[in-house]
């Protein structure tokens, strides 16, 4: 299956990200979150793509 973008916004964030994250894009495969967050869907991308290695964060900055 390939990679797919989603955004997240509100209570779509994961609890550990917030409030440092109120909107970013993640990275999914086979519905399991192996990339994010990113501040842009062009990082996002890059990671889907597979031009970038992905990062997972716990607690992420932004």
């Amino acid at each position: 299956m390939r990679a797919q973008i989603k955004h997240l916004s509100g209570e779509d964030v994961p609890k550990a990200w917030r409030p440092t994250w109120a909107v970013c894009w993640v990275v999914e495969l086979d519905g399991a979150v192996i990339g994010g967050p990113y501040a842009s869907e062009a990082q996002a991308r890059a990671v889907a793509d597979g031009d970038e290695e992905p990062r997972l964060s716990q607690t992420p900055a932004p």
